[in-house]
């Protein structure tokens, strides 16, 4: 019984906390979803890219956390892009939704035609909104003060900054989330707008022949809160004509003041066919906590269209 009141405990401090998060990070950013944390990817191809994710954590749960999100950005012109996204988290009597959206500008590194070495910059604006189903609950005290009606709801707005480089087969960005610029000083009940995150990434594509290669990567997370999450990602990919299939593994860990801790190992697979993409993770979480509410998956799909918003095309 011990155990069933910790596990309680941990998980309502958990989603406490997810509450007043922005979108959550999992692996998106794997899975053609890296401008919904970094603004300086909006327009990186010269197509619109249409993005969908859904997640799904706890599966052993009725009413576990899940997240759905959709994103569009494109080369709107010369060397400018765009971007919109749109995201739900539902954990339990807790609902929260954004939306966000921002521009970028690129910067050719060399003249190769491909658009495979460049650098970039953009930032957004994030409006992002929570809102508590007090009908969900069975408190104990219904009197209690912190479930007042006029208590239940929040509204936050974020902004987020981003800088991005490729160069032939190295890739790199930083990016700066949830800069808070509304309600930065704790608000009702106690609940602070999300700390800023810092992200940092890189990764190399090693070429074994033409069609062949082998990407390693690693993205950190900080935030000011002094917690830091760290994925070292392995894909490898099979490129045809029209298509390409990846297939690898994400392994996640977290460090803060109280410790460390491995958090889970995820397969990821992903396939492009002509102008339609999609891809599937699975996480194996790696903590005790996993045994008793299950894991998580995301699935992805999504489709490159020819960019009808600037038929002059990308400026070198």
């Amino acid at each position: 019984m011990r155990k069933i009141y910790t596990l309680f405990f941990v998980l309502l401090s958990f989603g406490l906390y997810k509450s007043q998060e922005t979108l959550p990070y999992y692996q998106q950013y794997l899975l053609e979803g890296d401008f919904l944390f970094n603004p300086a990817q909006y327009g990186k191809t010269d197509n619109v890219v249409l993005n969908l994710n859904y997640q799904k954590q706890f599966s052993q749960f009725s009413e576990s956390p899940n997240v759905q999100s959709i994103g569009l950005h494109a080369n709107i012109f010369d060397r400018v892009g765009a971007g919109l996204s749109f995201f739900k988290d539902q954990n339990g009597p807790i609902s929260s939704n954004g939306i966000s959206g921002g521009a970028s500008y690129f910067i050719p590194i060399d003249d190769d035609g491909e658009r495979k070495s460049q650098f970039s910059f953009g930032t957004n604006v994030n409006f992002y909104n929570m809102h508590i189903d007090l009908a969900k609950l069975s408190p104990q005290d219904p009197g209690d003060p912190t479930l007042a009606s006029d208590a239940n709801s929040l509204f936050l707005v974020y902004a987020n900054l981003g800088m991005a480089v490729t160069y032939r087969n190295f890739s790199a960005g930083v990016s700066v989330n949830d800069i808070a610029l509304t309600n930065d000083i704790p608000i009702v009940n106690g609940i602070e707008p999300e700390p800023t995150k810092f992200n940092i990434n890189a990764g190399y594509d090693f070429y074994l022949n033409d069609q062949f290669y082998v990407s390693p990567s690693v993205l950190m997370n900080f935030s000011t809160n002094s917690s830091r999450i760290t994925d070292m990602n392995l894909m490898a990919t099979l490129l045809g004509d029209e298509s390409s299939f990846s297939a690898g593994a994400s392994f996640r860990t977290s460090k803060n003041r109280f410790g460390s801790q491995n958090l889970g190992i995820s397969p990821i697979v992903k396939a492009t066919v002509s102008n339609f993409f999609f891809g599937a993770s699975y996480n194996f979480g790696l903590s005790d906590i996993q045994q008793y509410a299950g894991s998580s998956f995301m699935l992805s799909v999504g489709y490159n269209f020819e960019n009808f918003i600037n038929t002059r095309g990308y400026r070198y």
